[in-house]
This record gives C-alpha cells, structure tokens and sequence, in this order.
C-alpha cells in the first residue's frame, strides 16, 4: 500500500511538472514569435513610407555607354584591373558606368595630375566635382549659397554609392552616400518632396531617404525665421 502511495506521488509529481512547465515554455514561444513579426512588419511599415520619396527608373547614361560612339577625342581612361579600359569625360559619366573602386582611381588620377596646376575647361568642373565630393568645405562660398538652390533633380547612382542634386540653374552636386555634407533645411525638403530616382528599389536607396529624413526631423524645432543651420 505504501509503495503504491510513493508510485502514485512520483506519478503526480512527474505529470505535474511536465504540464506546469510547457505552457510556459508554449508562451515564451509565441511571444518572441509575436515580437518577431511584429518587428518585421513595422519595418517594413517604415520601408513603404520611405517608398513614397522614391521613384524607379533607368539610367540613361548606362543606356549610352552601350553605344559604339562611346569612344571619343579627349576622353579620359581608367584601366581597371582585369584589363578593362574605361572612358569618361564627365563625372556624370563615371558615377553611372563605374564602381566605388573606379570612382576612387579616377579621383586619385585626377589629383595626380593637377598637383601643381590648375585645370582648364571641362577638366576644371571634374576636378572641381571631384574636390566638392571627397573633400567638402563648410566654410566654401560654395556651400553657403543654397538658399539660391532651385533643386530639379535628386538621383543615386547605385554602382557607385553617389547620390546627386541638379538645380534648376544647372549647379550639379555629387556626394557619397555615407557621407555627411553641409545641405541646409531648405535643401533636404526639397529632396524629399522631389523624390530620389534609382534604378531598383534598393536597400541603398531606402538608407539614403532615411538618412535625409532623419537630418531634417532633427532641424525641425528650428525657428522658421531663423538662420538654417548646416548639417
């Protein structure tokens, strides 16, 4: 009778502890599926609105190099390094058709070559693009003249990480995507208003709105009549 009561205890025991224990177990489950899903649909909430400062479309000048002209007089090259022979005249040019790796051998090449001198013609505005991207200046004349800036166009080159402003007087401005520039309040707003053109939907292009976003929601609290201050 006794060994019967400690067989029937240890029975007990066992089942309770066995079904006292999983429904926890079960609910932890749920819960870290719960915040799982949960965080997967608010950052995809976030991507669909950050979708709405995007537009989708080819680039152009990708579409020209395709062409035989290609090949022109005064055209610079840059030999990669399997060999191939790259060509630009424009800085334009370079962000649609290179990567980040030529993009950085055409600055070091133009660097090189106009150490002591200073360039001419179109070699001035390639330099001179080149200067703005990799090595910006807050205290340059030419950053303190945005409240001029009329922006038409903001476009990211994803090859090359760049992402460029063209204003309505023709001013072209290149800047790396992980890099931080001077833009004003004025500026952002209209970046974003405009909407970024890409090639494809790419995580890339979802940073860069973000990152804009986030500079401006930090100027927010400024005074509107106030001084715009630099990022």
């Amino acid at each position: 009778m006794l060994n019967r009561h400690k067989n029937w205890l240890v029975h007990k025991q066992t089942d309770y502890g066995k079904d006292f224990s999983n429904p926890f177990k079960k609910m932890k489950s749920r819960k870290r599926r719960y915040i799982q899903n949960t965080s997967e649909d608010d950052s995809e909430k976030e991507n669909d609105e950050l979708r709405l400062h995007l537009t989708i479309a080819p680039d152009e000048e990708k579409e020209a190099d395709k062409a035989e002209h290609f090949k022109e007089i005064n055209q610079n090259v840059v030999i990669r390094s399997n060999g191939q022979k790259r060509y630009f005249s424009t800085l334009m040019r370079v962000l649609s058709i290179f990567d980040r790796d030529d993009l950085n051998a055409v600055y070091q090449l133009v660097m090189d070559r106009y150490q002591d001198e200073i360039p001419e013609g179109f070699d001035r505005v390639l330099w001179g693009d080149l200067m703005v991207m990799f090595n910006p200046d807050d205290e340059d004349k030419f950053w303190n003249s945005q409240q001029d800036w009329n922006i038409v166009s903001w476009k990211l080159h994803g090859s090359s990480g760049v992402h460029t402003l063209v204003t309505e007087a023709g001013l072209v401005i290149h800047m790396l995507v992980e890099k931080k520039y001077p833009l004003r309040k004025k500026v952002l707003l209209q970046m974003l208003e405009l909407k970024l053109e890409s090639e494809e939907d790419s995580t890339m292009a979802l940073e860069l709105i973000r990152f804009v976003k986030k500079l401006l929601a930090e100027l927010e609290p400024e005074d509107s009549d106030g001084d715009e201050e630099d990022l």
